[in-house]
């Protein structure tokens, strides 16, 4: 499908500083004949002042010099129906787009700083991606799935080829955690004569990830509730109301999602009210969306007249349509805890509702694998950050609590305080230096 009618757009940005030590352990203990045209073309700082170098690719031969020696992060951003620029520009990305709309800041602890980070609009269709009949759009992950594989191997075998010997980590947020989990199962368990990819996939990050729907309403009732943090805090809705959503326990996404209005419960961020459903929030308005249709920014990445769409709800209703994407992807998860040495890092805001961190507490200690027992009986422990980088003691100054954590370097959960959906941007510093430690479990 990608090879015959479909132009995808990634960025891509090398890392700016290699990464050294391990201090992650010390807190841890279409046709198959078809040959596709590309085109790559090197960005400068009218975009995006990164300090490093950044190409954005439609999918000639690749003009740069050998790459770093740090690893490589895909990152897939959520939806169904959300492009690799929503994660560029408002969460991990080297620059944020400023309030004028016009111009960007540097992103003191953006995730470039540890890797070489791949931006994707995918499914082929959304962002600046094109497709020439939107009927053929992927329409559930199988499909996806298919079309990232082909994607991939384009990249590393013609267009990067020195990108298939490093470290590879998949990351995704929110609707990124089915991609990431069903994804990796496809790639890893489908080897397609048309898309052959040798690549060392070395973990899997999930940020605020949806996997089975059933443990985040159950979640609703632990995050309105009950004192599920253990350090005293009060419920956020009263009594009443709590034995009212008890005793509607297999209701309780109806009952949550009833109070998602203008002035009431946010589902991204329980410290803000929601400004307009269904997003409450400036992705269909904001910032940066009014950047991405600068007709001047569209020109440097060699599009024109884009429509461009931070969520394309097309595409999002085709998927919800198809309904498949609603099934939990607990079995894939647990095919790659248990069939491959992939290390699996959450991370979660405190703050989020949608996907809520008491129902991925509840996800991952109940979650079906052979260490499945030693991972439930762990303890959470709080995580401390300094300047970037994690601090095995919270001693000295200028030390900040992050969240709580517990696992290991097979499979992590750390949550986060005074973040949401997007604790990433939230909280750029402490989420930062979990990543930094978290990479350099392979170096």
């Amino acid at each position: 499908m990608l090879s015959s009618w479909g132009i995808t757009l990634l960025q891509l940005f090398w890392s700016a500083h290699p990464g050294q030590g391990h201090p992650f352990q010390q807190v841890l203990g279409n046709p198959p004949d078809a040959q596709p045209a590309f085109t790559v073309k090197q960005q400068f700082a009218h975009l995006c002042d990164t300090g490093s170098r950044q190409w954005s690719m439609s999918l000639t031969k690749n003009p740069c010099s050998s790459l770093e020696n740090d690893p490589v992060i895909l990152w897939l951003s959520g939806g169904p129906g959300a492009p690799g620029e929503l994660g560029l520009f408002k969460d991990i990305g080297p620059c944020l787009v400023n309030q004028d709309g016009n111009s960007t800041s540097r992103n003191e602890y953006s995730w470039t700083d540890h890797a070489n980070v791949i931006f994707i609009d995918q499914p082929i269709g959304i962002g600046f991606s094109s497709v020439k009949d939107r009927d053929d759009m992927a329409k559930n992950l199988h499909e996806g799935a298919h079309e990232l594989q082909k994607f991939l191997s384009i990249l590393t075998s013609k267009v990067f080829p020195e990108l298939a010997s490093k470290p590879w980590h998949i990351a995704g947020e929110s609707m990124g955690g089915h991609y990431v989990t069903y994804y990796l199962h496809h790639i890893l368990t489908q080897k397609l004569p048309d898309a052959p990819l040798d690549t060392k996939v070395s973990s899997a990050i999930i940020v605020d990830g949806y996997i089975d729907f059933s443990r985040q309403a159950v979640g609703y009732y632990d995050f309105f509730c009950q004192d599920w943090r253990g350090d005293g805090s009060s419920p956020l809705i009263n009594t009443e109301e709590c034995e009212d959503m008890a005793s509607y326990i297999p209701e309780l996404g109806k009952y949550f999602l009833a109070n998602v209005k203008p002035g009431g419960w946010n589902p991204y961020d329980s410290r803000r009210p929601c400004t307009e459903p269904p997003l409450c929030s400036d992705l269909d308005d904001g910032p940066a969306l009014e950047y991405l249709n600068k007709p001047w920014v569209q020109e440097l990445l060699g599009f024109h007249n884009v429509s461009f769409e931070l969520i394309d709800f097309d595409l999002n209703r085709r998927w919800d349509d198809d309904r498949s994407a609603y099934l939990p992807t607990t079995k894939q998860l647990t095919w790659l805890l248990d069939n491959t040495n992939l290390h699996i890092l959450f991370i979660n805001g405190n703050n989020d509702i949608i996907i809520n961190t008491p129902g991925q507490m509840r996800l991952l200690d109940e979650q079906p694998w052979k260490r499945q027992a030693w991972f439930r009986a762990q303890s959470f422990g709080e995580w401390y950050f300094k300047e970037g980088e994690l601090s095995p003691n919270p001693g000295g100054e200028n030390f900040k609590l992050g969240g709580i954590w517990k696992g290991d370097d097979r499979l992590s959960l750390f949550t986060v305080d005074e973040a949401g959906h997007t604790c990433p941007f939230d909280q750029s510093q402490a989420v930062g230096a979990v990543i930094r430690a978290w990479l350099r479990l392979e170096s």
